[in-house]
């Protein structure tokens, strides 16, 4: 092996001539900075063969970064260009207390990289074209001789792209992420997600079941799909209101296919958005990563809001086209199944199965308030006894999974803070539900409550226009007041009401048990019981519940 920096010593001259050609093209007038390149290499390294590849398909810092190879930067100023960037250390409070750290965002520079005993000079360049995403690409430059170089490609150089390639295709502690048009990795996002499990999921038990059993089995049966000659390819849709588990489920399942011995790769999709190219690249993109990475499992989060009407047919036929999507399960989530168009929601074949994730139930509320029973069960200072959890149940009456974690954490935090003996005093002197209350939720009100209520109808004016004179109300001013007044009527009606539960005697204390009334009357003042049938339908703009986006065109010159 030569000598340590033999090649980079031997080539300074070389390097500082291309960097000063590559400096002159950029202030120019140019139109393929990709041959210009290529050529500006075989000029400047005659005795060298070079070897061009893209970083997002084989990324040799990353690769040596993980210690399958070492890359040592040359840091001559004549051909070092980079940005010093601070950046943060750790998560979260790790954040605060770290000061950080400072890295190079290279523009260009070259490095010597040494693989199995074989020195390589590589350059990483970056640049932008017009109406084009950033290039970033690799110059692999190794010596010529007799007897490595096949059909004009050098074979050690070929035998590193392949290992390095092949490195970079493969997941390591993360998951793919497509957003702003291309995929990238995100160690954020398997971090999240490394350690969800089914325990911590609360639903029902049957829909669990069959959800995990649905997923599993689909990765788990390829050869049957193939016995019966059936495609092997399966869509699942998640929908129903906010906050009853359905970015948690997801979570758990991708965790436990990541952990399975064949470790199933999850591919997550934020947006089609895509200023330069359009959606529908973005969309051929994704699917093209998908077939790559089969078997699969492919993410759509929000779906009524990623595939709108110009771009649903191209959608479609990528999920249910030509090409084969074998090994591809698909989720969809949604909190509005009716915005979806019925080739989405009601096609098998596309999305065959749809799990709604509904209100939990009375079995449901106790089940996640004992979940946090055990939590905190090592805790001396939390007097959370097993009975509890069922009362909390009762009193939770019509919130989703999201309003019972947001009552835990504010009552922790009232517990961590102390609470003050008139906040119970509060609670204590409540007054009992209104008259017919029954689960929860306010009664009619009566006939003498609606005449009390109502406001004194408004004489309205015939005569003129501007009413100068008789001063009565405009027709107009009329509805509108009434409008207000019945909205202020529904207001009443969907108000949240703390049911009536019988306490046991030695429940009545429990200082967790005030704090928890005392946080659902304070979260009763932002909830209503709508059922989710009476949610409108769309945003506003939107008919019959189709997804009518409107677009901004932009013109190609401004788009990048």
């Amino acid at each position: 092996m030569p000598a340590a920096k033999d090649f980079v010593a031997a080539t300074a001259d070389n390097s500082k001539s291309l960097f000063e050609a590559f400096r002159a093209h950029s202030n120019g007038t140019r139109t393929d900075t990709k041959s210009t390149l290529l050529n500006l290499f075989r000029n400047a390294y005659p005795d060298y063969h070079v070897t061009e590849t893209p970083r997002n398909k084989c990324s040799l810092t990353e690769y040596a970064d993980a210690g399958k190879a070492v890359m040592t930067f040359d840091a001559d100023e004549e051909s070092f260009n980079s940005s010093r960037v601070w950046k943060s250390v750790g998560d979260r409070m790790e954040k605060k207390l770290h000061p950080g750290k400072l890295d190079d965002d290279f523009r260009f520079v070259r490095s010597q990289y040494i693989w199995e005993d074989k020195e390589f000079l590589v350059y990483y360049i970056t640049w932008r074209n017009p109406f084009e995403n950033l290039e970033q690409i690799f110059y692999v430059l190794h010596p010529k001789n007799e007897s490595n170089i096949v059909d004009g490609h050098c074979t050690d150089t070929d035998a590193l792209l392949l290992a390095a390639g092949k490195w970079t295709s493969e997941l390591h502690e993360e998951i793919w992420v497509f957003d702003n048009s291309y995929w990238d990795k995100s160690k954020e996002l398997w971090k999240a997600v490394n350690g969800s499990s089914w325990e911590d999921v609360i639903l029902d038990p049957e829909m669990k079941k069959n959800l995990i059993e649905d997923v599993q089995g689909f990765f788990d049966n390829q050869n049957l799909y193939s016995e019966f000659a059936v495609p092997w390819k399966r869509g699942i849709i998640l929908h129903g209101v906010p906050g009853n588990g359905k970015t948690v489920s997801i979570k758990a399942l991708m965790s436990s296919l990541y952990t399975r011995a064949d470790n199933i790769p999850s591919l997550y999709v934020k947006s089609f958005s895509d200023r330069c190219n359009g959606e529908q690249y973005s969309i051929k993109q994704i699917f093209a990563q998908a077939r790559a990475s089969a078997p699969c499992l492919l993410i759509f989060e929000d779906l009524d809001s990623l595939v709108g009407d110009d771009i649903r047919s191209y959608f479609l036929n990528e999920v249910d086209g030509l090409e084969s999507n074998d090994g591809i399960l698909m989720i969809g989530s949604t909190n509005h199944l009716d915005r979806l168009d019925p080739a989405i929601s009601k096609r098998p074949s596309r999305f065959d199965r749809k799990y709604h994730f509904k209100l939990p139930g009375e079995d449901e509320r106790a089940a996640y308030a004992e979940y946090w029973r055990k939590k905190l069960a090592k805790n001396p200072s939390i007097d959370f006894p097993e009975g509890l959890s069922e009362i909390i149940s009762k009193l939770t009456e019509g919130f989703s999974f999201a309003y019972m974690k947001e009552l835990f954490v504010m009552s922790l935090l009232s517990l961590a803070r102390g609470v003050k003996l008139e906040d119970f005093e509060i609670i204590d002197a409540e007054s009992p539900p209104e008259p017919g209350a029954k689960d929860g939720k306010a009664s009619e009100p009566s006939a003498s409550t609606e005449t009390k209520d109502k406001p004194e109808k408004l004489e309205t004016c015939t005569c003129a226009s501007t009413c100068k004179d008789c001063g009565k109300a405009k027709p107009e001013a009329a509805k509108k007041a009434e409008e207000t007044a019945e909205k202020k009527k529904e207001v009443q009606r969907n108000k949240m009401i703390m049911p009536t539960v019988e306490i046991p005697e030695d429940l009545v204390e429990n200082t967790v048990l005030k704090i928890v009334k005392m946080q659902i009357r304070i979260l009763h003042q932002e909830m209503d019981n709508t059922k989710e049938e009476a949610w409108p339908s769309g945003k506003k703009g939107v008919e019959g519940g189709k997804n009518r986006r409107t677009r901004v065109v932009r013109r190609a010159a401004n788009c990048c």
